[in-house]
């Protein structure tokens, strides 16, 4: 199951990089022979149209309407699925499967490849201006205007998607992330920071000194919890990397309230998280109520209730 990286092919067990996704994003997934078939995971239908190859992780949206979306290779579906940049996800590939080589050559190569980083750009507040507008679909999802206008939530007209800025601890721009309006795609700057690399919302924590906070995957999750007055920051994804966790360890937080999906994905990453913060922070888990995937999903008038159930994780040497 070869997947060009970096001019090479590297072996990826497509499958299992799939498995944690299928729940969530392939609805009424099948397996025929090398295609995974389902219906497109960038946007909602009822007859499957979308496939992937499974070999070699290319796909194919034949009901895609936007050209940049009807096809492409492994890399930009697992970026998609992960919720991270391109780079991050081929980085991401490139870290868990790669091999040593024999060729000297190629190992040198592969180690520059590795180890090479982008300059870190700081967006200037003026790249905000041109999206100074609002669209009513966080406000459909129950997120206030006090708070969209507090993380400079805005809206890109001419592609028709939601601008969610990521800032640093510092409270710097670091990146812009676009969610359509339309569908479930979402796309960041090409030129901006790596997103895991930050945690959404901490720089609130530093700002005021925030001991207890919510910890969850998505932006609009975290949006949601302080619409509600409950502080909250989002990894962007079902995954805790090294940075962020480096970020989570050398913040004030104290106390720190695992929230993620209530899927796959999530379990893992709660998992995870235990593992790596355990013994560092004091950990806690909220349970999610009957019937809903993610925090967005409670009812408003249920938050508050459903947060102040969170119990904390005690300890095991098990």
């Amino acid at each position: 199951m070869a997947v060009i990286i970096n001019e090479q092919e590297i072996d990826v067990d497509i499958e299992e990089e799939l498995e944690p996704y299928l729940e969530e994003h392939f609805y009424r997934h099948q397996t025929r022979g090398i295609k995974l078939q389902s219906c497109s995971p960038f946007r909602d239908e009822k007859t499957p149209s979308f496939a992937v190859n499974l070999e070699n992780g290319t796909w194919i949206d034949s009901g895609a309407t936007d050209d940049a979306w009807s096809k492409g290779n492994f890399i930009k579906l697992l970026s998609y699925l992960m919720a991270v940049t391109y780079e991050e996800s081929e980085q991401f590939l490139w870290e868990k499967y790669r091999t040593i080589y024999s060729d000297v050559d190629n190992l040198v190569l592969n180690i520059e490849w590795a180890v090479e980083e982008k300059p870190k750009r700081i967006i200037s507040k003026d790249e905000l201006k041109p999206f100074m507008y609002r669209n009513p679909y966080l406000t459909k999802r129950g997120i206030s205007e006090k708070v969209q206008r507090a993380f400079k939530i805005g809206y890109d007209r001419e592609n028709h998607a939601v601008l969610i800025p990521w800032m640093d601890k510092n409270e710097n721009l670091i990146n812009f992330k676009f969610r359509s309006v339309k569908d479930k795609r979402f796309w960041y700057l090409s030129d901006g920071q790596p997103i895991k690399q930050h945690i959404y919302g901490m720089h609130f924590v530093f700002k005021m000194n925030l001991k207890t906070v919510f910890v969850v995957e998505s932006e609009t999750d975290a949006l949601y919890l302080w619409t509600h007055g409950i502080p909250a920051i989002a990894l962007g994804s079902a995954s805790l990397s090294k940075a962020q966790e480096k970020i989570l360890i050398n913040s004030p937080i104290e106390s720190l309230v695992l929230a993620f999906d209530a899927d796959k994905a999530g379990y893992r990453c709660k998992k995870d998280c235990i593992k790596r913060l355990q013994g560092v922070l004091e950990l806690w888990e909220m349970p999610m109520p009957y019937g809903c995937k993610d925090i967005n999903d409670i009812h408003s008038s249920k938050v508050v209730e459903a947060t102040g159930k969170a119990r904390v994780i005690t300890p095991t040497f098990l």
